[in-house]
């Protein structure tokens, strides 16, 4: 397989959990209107609307995480770091890169073997009792994602350097 086809199934998984994290959003603001006007004109809230909201925000932080780095939305401060000669600037990208795959990685390392833990004791919520493990599941896919990103940045970077890029 070639890099190039994959990135290009890098992009589509990460556009699609980009679109999963939209839809996420509007699920959100949804159950959210029909709660408050559920509460407040019938005196009838959703029942669980929390602990569904819980899941929602889990599921539309992770499916962006590798959508917002391939596209580099993150919030970034770099008034120093412009002044910074391109080599320097090269190698601090390089070390941050690295850590952040790095730490990514560990969290999807965790995150898994915690979710494993979840699905053995069967937790559930309270009030639903929706069933937690997929989503844990869903927390590891995210990081794995964001560091599949970080990984072809770092690819990327190192390519750049090869050409004698020097910014």
């Amino acid at each position: 397989m070639r890099m190039t086809d994959l990135y290009k199934k890098m992009e589509f998984i990460s556009r699609n959990l980009a679109y999963l994290g939209a839809i996420a959003l509007m699920a959100m603001m949804l159950l959210t209107t029909v709660d408050v006007v559920g509460r407040y004109f019938f005196n009838k809230p959703v029942l669980g609307a929390f602990e569904l909201t819980e899941f929602l925000v889990l599921i539309l932080i992770f499916s962006l995480l590798a959508h917002s780095q391939a596209n580099k939305s993150h919030v970034a401060v770099d008034l120093i770091f412009d002044h910074f000669p391109g080599r320097l600037r090269k190698i601090i990208e390089v070390f941050n890169h690295l850590v952040c795959l790095l730490f990514m990685l560990l969290i999807a390392y965790r995150g898994f073997i915690r979710a494993l833990e979840i699905k053995a004791f069967g937790e559930a919520t309270s009030n639903l009792g929706i069933i937690k493990y997929p989503f844990a599941f869903f927390v590891v896919l995210g990081c794995v994602a964001l560091s599949i990103e970080y990984l072809r940045d770092l690819i990327g970077l190192f390519g750049a350097k090869q050409k004698g890029d020097d910014r």
